[in-house]
């Protein structure tokens, strides 16, 4: 049965008998052993090609596919709180894959969008939720929000996250978390009310990384809406993830759960990441009974996923399970330089078509400055990722291909020392939310570069 909280409750139960192995041996011996040992049966070991950062081998990606699914087999997810490992069966897991919906319809009215399991170039316009979950003084959440839905490009609110609640410091796992979860609720429905957007759908919430903002919040939004359930990281669980998923099944809501597969951590480079992402996208719909999964790979050396390993590894793993299941999945873009910088655009450009053209059925964005630093992000960079990942949904992989040869090496040797740009107050006039004239102009600009490689820009509806 899919989407049930007994069925949950199946899993969790297994996690009380299951094998018992300490967090040391399942990051260090079983977890990477299994994949080297899978990429080796499969043959894929050394098949990234640096030389071509988009994978355009559909039978490989396929090859990658198989080994996936074996990982998910033989791995299953570590729960963290009990140390033990929690499989499924062959059954169960081909049985989840099959139950999971190739359609979520969210929001109400003229504001339902609906998220759609995608193919590779099928020129199905994708849907984007933003802005991601970038730190923001307090003050400064309406009115960017409320400038960032005038565009009807951004399909689903997220972000900002808040750090302070009325001005008090946010601590995890304390009652300000939970403060959190109800001031957040109140900023966003204001903000959607202000930007003439009532109705939109929310993924929530985004103030608060554990369980309380969720127990909090959630059911203060008329249902269906997202859950965040960020999961400790990749092939792991944790009773903070379980909370999640049962009260958003008890509500009727969406569960999107997954972890970021670090590459050069525990699940070594480009081919056993895609492995494991693979992995990860499957044990979504069963442990977690999820409705959407989320597993992008990062390259640890720069927090990133716009250069050449992680994007060939994010790409082989999103077309493997977009050609083989009707799997919705999400998968961040990681832009390492902020606002205002022309290398922001570049790695957007890059990141976006190569993501797009590969069947990537919904994201979350942008993800400026590698999300490190507080009001970095401005509704510039939210209308053009939407617009590059939106319009390069029909574009051949070959060609998503070409444009990343041509503007990686424009930027990667960056990556160690990015630009981080500027932060909102000082791109933007805060009562008016007018942009100053270099960040106006530099947008207008990449948007014509962007179209000039090719790709199809919608218009935000505001500047352009």
């Amino acid at each position: 049965m899919s989407h049930s909280i007994t069925e949950l409750i199946k899993y969790m139960d297994r996690a009380k008998t299951g094998k018992r192995v300490t967090l040391k041996e399942w990051d260090y011996e079983i977890l990477p052993k299994t994949l080297k040992e899978i990429a080796k049966k499969y043959g894929l070991e050394k098949t990234c090609d640096p030389k071509n950062p988009v994978n355009t081998d559909l039978e490989l990606a396929d090859q990658f596919f198989k080994a996936g699914v074996e990982a998910a087999l033989r791995l299953g997810l570590y729960n963290d709180d009990t140390e033990t490992i929690i499989t499924v069966t062959e059954e169960e897991l081909m049985s989840s894959v099959e139950a999971a919906p190739a359609e979520l319809p969210i929001g109400k009215g003229r504001e339902q969008v609906v998220i759609k399991a995608r193919k590779p170039s099928d020129g199905v316009p994708p849907i984007y939720g933003g802005p991601l979950s970038i730190q923001m003084n307090e003050e400064y959440y309406i009115p960017l929000i409320e400038t960032t839905l005038k565009s009807r490009l951004v399909d689903v609110h997220e972000g900002p996250s808040l750090d302070t609640v009325y001005g008090s410091p946010l601590l995890a796992n304390t009652p300000y978390e939970t403060a959190a979860g109800f001031y957040e609720a109140r900023l966003r429905k204001e903000a959607q009310f202000r930007a003439g957007r009532q109705g939109m759908g929310n993924m929530l919430i985004s103030s608060s990384s554990t369980e309380y903002g969720n127990l909090a919040a959630f059911s203060l939004f008329e249902q269906p809406q997202i859950a965040l359930v960020l999961i400790p990281s990749a092939l792991k669980t944790n009773y903070c993830s379980l909370h999640k998923c049962i009260q958003t099944l008890a509500l009727g809501g969406y569960i999107e759960s997954g972890s970021p597969n670090m590459m050069g951590g525990y699940t070594a480079g480009p081919e056993c990441s895609a492995i494991a992402s693979i992995a990860d996208d499957l044990l979504q719909f069963s442990i977690h009974q999820a409705h959407m999964s989320g597993a992008p790979v990062y390259d640890l050396r720069y927090s990133g996923n716009c250069g050449r390993h992680a994007l060939w590894s994010q790409t082989v793993s999103t077309q493997a399970v977009a050609r083989n299941t009707h799997l919705i999945m999400l998968k961040t873009i990681n832009q390492v330089a902020g606002p205002c910088t022309e290398m922001f655009y570049q790695e957007s450009i890059v990141g976006f078509v190569a993501n797009s053209a590969s069947g990537l059925s919904y994201t979350i964005g942008p993800r400026s400055a590698g999300g490190k630093y507080k009001n970095h992000l401005t509704p510039l960079e939210i209308w053009f990722t939407s617009a590059v990942f939106k319009g390069a949904a029909g574009l051949s992989l070959e060609k998503a291909n070409e444009i990343a040869k041509e503007l990686i090496p424009k930027y990667e040797h960056l990556h160690a020392n990015p630009p981080i740009g500027r932060s909102l107050p000082e791109l933007h006039d805060i009562k008016t939310m007018k942009p100053i004239e270099e960040h106006y102009n530099l947008y207008m600009k990449m948007r014509e570069e962007a179209k000039a490689l090719g790709i199809p820009m919608p218009a935000d509806g505001v500047l352009c």
